[in-house]
């Protein structure tokens, strides 16, 4: 969001791409401070999924966390990107780079703030809808032109009313959910892997036919 924060430093150690594969990635900002905000919830979504895949334990590469195999589904890679959300672009680029893939290859797993804590919703394609990590996906590569499943947040509430207001956005994004959401939070995360798995052999339509 607005906070500018310095990157961590980043190494690769030479994964060698598994050829073909589906791209899932979970978006998010690296680290352990923020593993568990709002901000969050497609990554620990995407974890899920890794393990629903039972795909190998990530491995550390230049732009993102990587995990990938053969599965029933055919060859998949779970990357974890390690650039903060507003740079999320980099690590998408690098990642189609290293797996020489066109965008629609990829399966995107994000927050949504004006979905209720505890929906997802699944969408083909479509604009960024102001989220930052959509946003810096569409300047650095282009048109979205594949599926997501969005994460429900919800938007902070000011004054009794949903707000759009940045600042509070930002606080909202970047905090842990109340005790009351972290629940339905979690389940929505693992729905929202169980769609993405559902989008690796299955049309868009069908996966939001059935997860909507």
């Amino acid at each position: 969001m607005a906070r500018r924060l310095k990157l961590p430093k980043l190494r690769s150690r030479g994964l060698v791409p598994i050829a073909d594969a589906r791209l899932i990635v979970g978006l998010g900002n690296p680290g352990a401070e923020y593993a568990q905000h709002r901000h969050n919830a497609g990554l620990r979504a995407a974890e899920h999924a890794r393990r629903l895949l039972a795909l190998p334990q990530p491995q550390r590469e230049r732009f993102f966390r990587l995990a990938q195999g053969e599965t029933e589904y055919g060859p998949v890679a779970v990357a974890l990107p390690r650039a903060w959300m507003n740079e999320s672009g980099r690590a998408v680029q690098a990642l189609l780079t290293l797996y020489r893939a066109k965008p629609e290859r990829l399966i995107l797993l994000v927050d949504e703030l004006d979905l209720a804590p505890g929906r997802i919703r699944v969408r083909a394609d479509g604009s960024d809808a102001g989220q930052r990590g959509m946003r810096s996906i569409r300047q650095t590569i282009g048109a979205l032109d594949f599926p997501r499943v969005r994460i429900g947040v919800g938007r902070p509430i000011v004054d009794e009313r949903p707000s759009h207001d940045p600042e509070a956005v930002a606080a909202h994004l970047l905090a842990d959910p109340t005790r009351a959401e972290r629940e339905l939070l979690h389940s929505a995360e693992q729905r929202a892997a169980e769609a993405a798995i559902h989008l690796l052999s299955h049309e868009p339509d069908e996966t939001m036919n059935l997860f909507n």
